[in-house]
């Protein structure tokens, strides 16, 4: 992932907006405008003010935009494994949370964005493009997960195609644990 600030023309005035208290379940139809929960190449919008909990894993969407707050769902006794799949999100007015300072994501929260480089990008302004596979952040996106006991460095050069890494074995790994290495496009 690689990081831009903008720095002419990028953006419109952001307004600050009013999140309710009510929370709505992702998955409910009745937490949607249309009244139907979002399917495959759908372009999503978390609306002003609106307070989406992801309670299920997405489909492949075409775009997710947030100008409300869109909160991955934590389950203390049963961690839940939460997936988003979309070509971009465009985190607007709102709030994109993962967790918080006092209850890290217990269960394993993935943003996974598609896209390859022949394929339509989003457009910040018409000086600005900000490609596709984007996370766009004008207004807040925090994430907080477990903390980790060590920390682990590469014992050899990662290039661009390759599947796996060799790190050093200080890092407190467990059974499952694993580090994907996924091709660009």
């Amino acid at each position: 992932m690689q990081g831009f600030r903008c720095v002419w023309d990028c953006v419109k005035t952001v307004v600050v907006v009013n999140i309710t208290n009510t929370t709505k379940l992702w998955s409910d139809p009745k937490s949607w405008p249309k009244g139907v929960v979002p399917i495959a190449g759908d372009d999503v919008e978390i609306i002003t003010g609106a307070n989406i909990i992801l309670d299920i894993n997405t489909p492949l969407l075409k775009s997710l935009t947030i100008n409300g707050r869109l909160t991955f769902l934590r389950n203390e006794t049963n961690p839940l494994n939460l997936t988003i799949h979309t070509y971009w999100i465009y985190v607007h007015v709102g709030e994109l949370l993962i967790g918080n300072e006092t209850h890290p994501y217990n269960g394993e929260a993935s943003i996974i964005l598609y896209g390859s480089v022949t394929e339509e990008s989003l457009y910040m302004s018409n000086y600005v493009e900000a490609g596709n596979k984007a996370l766009v952040i004008n207004g807040i996106a925090k994430f907080f997960g477990k903390s980790r006991d060590k920390v682990s460095r590469l014992k050899s050069t990662v290039f661009k195609g390759n599947t796996s890494a060799v790190v050093s074995d200080s890092l407190d790994w467990k059974s499952g644990d694993k580090i994907a290495l996924l091709p660009t496009a």
